[in-house]
């Protein structure tokens, strides 16, 4: 039984099986080292690359066989559960990581007792908590310190602003911000809350910062959902605070919302 392919074609085969067959072993060695979700992307990441190694193997023998074309179906068959079960552990994966960094409401999710719109508080920072304990309603804190705001953890989630952890969104991404508050929204949030306006500002033009906020708010409405931007008095000039009164009605007291609203 001699070789009936040309001899490139041959190495090219049997270098495809080593790659792929060293990637299955690399993956099954890593099996329960790990927490979810990435614990279960390994195990089908090692199985469905299993599969292509013995599908590999079987081409390799085809490179010396009379009538390949006899184990043909079986070959497909098997690249076909492998590529299934690949782009499905990948995309699960995906799927786990972004809901464990762009958070979706938690607790009961109700029309609230906010009115929907943009609103600007250049008040005292700390009083967001006694704001938070009662407004009672499934807010998102976009902020540089999530932790704190653990104690609000059944109805408060948070998108921590960094760049120095995979758990959390870039300041120059503020797509990918939009894109989290907007989910929220979609799935029931009825608050979002910015409180790192000045990192946005300090990482970003102004312009391109107003008009992430000034889209987030138009989205907020369309909702019947509501933004509130915490920011001290010195984080813009002038001219830019008026541009965001415009946008967005300045407040006094935190209270006034929950009055509005009542």
């Amino acid at each position: 039984m001699g070789l009936r392919v040309p001899p490139l074609v041959f190495v090219s085969d049997v270098i495809l099986l080593l790659v792929i067959g060293y990637a299955a072993f690399y993956a099954l060695r890593r099996i329960n080292r790990y927490e979810e979700p990435l614990n279960r992307f390994l195990v089908v990441t090692a199985f469905s690359l299993l599969l292509a190694s013995i599908g590999r193997l079987i081409d390799v023998f085809d490179d010396f066989a009379v009538n390949p074309e006899s184990v043909t179906p079986l070959e497909g068959a098997l690249y076909f559960f492998s590529i299934v079960g690949i782009t499905y552990g990948l995309i699960n994966y995906i799927r786990s990581v972004e809901r464990r960094i762009f958070p979706l409401p938690s607790g009961e999710i109700n029309g609230g007792n906010l009115p929907p719109g943009g609103f600007l508080y250049l008040g005292e920072p700390d009083e967001v908590f006694e704001f938070l304990g009662r407004c009672e309603v499934p807010a998102l804190i976009v902020t540089r310190s999530p932790w704190k705001y653990k104690e609000f953890c059944e109805r408060v989630q948070t998108l921590w602003i960094t760049q120095a952890s995979e758990s959390g969104v870039g300041p120059t991404k503020l797509h990918v911000i939009l894109d989290s508050a907007v989910k929220f929204f979609q799935g029931g949030g009825r608050l979002v809350i910015i409180d790192c306006l000045e990192i946005l500002i300090l990482y970003n033009d102004f312009h391109s910062v107003f008009r992430f906020l000034s889209t987030l708010r138009d989205y907020a409405v369309e909702a019947g959902s509501t933004v509130l931007l915490l920011m001290g008095k010195s984080t813009v000039g002038d001219r830019e605070l008026m541009m965001l009164k415009r946008e967005f009605a300045p407040i006094k007291d935190l209270k006034e919302l929950l009055r509005t609203s009542s």
